[in-house]
């Protein structure tokens, strides 16, 4: 390692040098740049987030009788565990803006109140592709309590 001499600034005695490794002066601009820990960093997941995302919004569709190409999901969180996967994301419209409920069977509910914006779902890996387990759409309690005794999936997925 290489050791630089600094002179302390206090006094001028050579006996009270200081030795300090230049490469520490080099320690806070790296600090600077490196992005913090996950901050925009890629899911290590990204091509089963992207088709988990896509079976749930054929599902969320399915379920409001819409066309696919009519709903976006926003995914605000995927857990994996095993070949288990649970899916939180937001519901948005093909102009990728919150979702309105105008259209569907559930518009009424809506603008009383009793649906939310949420999607949750949960999926199981069989072989190479994923398999919709269940889902809720626009839930307006914790729809998915249920779901790890019901359907035997890890309960940390939940947490």
């Amino acid at each position: 390692h290489s050791l630089a001499m600094l002179k302390c600034p206090v006094s001028n005695n050579r006996s009270e040098n200081m030795k300090f490794p230049v490469k520490w002066l080099a320690l806070p601009l790296v600090l600077s740049i490196m992005p913090a820990a996950g901050a925009g960093a890629p899911s290590v997941h990204k091509a089963d987030d992207d088709a988990i995302t896509a079976i749930a919004i054929q599902a969320a569709a399915q379920s409001l009788k819409l066309d696919a190409e009519q709903l976006k999901l926003a995914p605000e969180n995927i857990r994996y565990d095993g070949d288990w996967a649970f899916m939180q994301a937001r519901l948005r419209d093909a102009a990728d803006k919150r979702f309105d409920y105008a259209g569907t069977a559930l518009h009424k509910a809506a603008q009383a109140g009793a649906m939310s914006d949420l999607c949750v779902a949960l999926l199981r890996r069989d072989g190479q592709a994923w398999k919709l387990i269940d889902i809720a759409v626009g839930p307006s309690d914790v729809a998915w309590e249920d779901w790890a005794g019901r359907h035997h999936a890890p309960e940390g997925l939940f947490k």
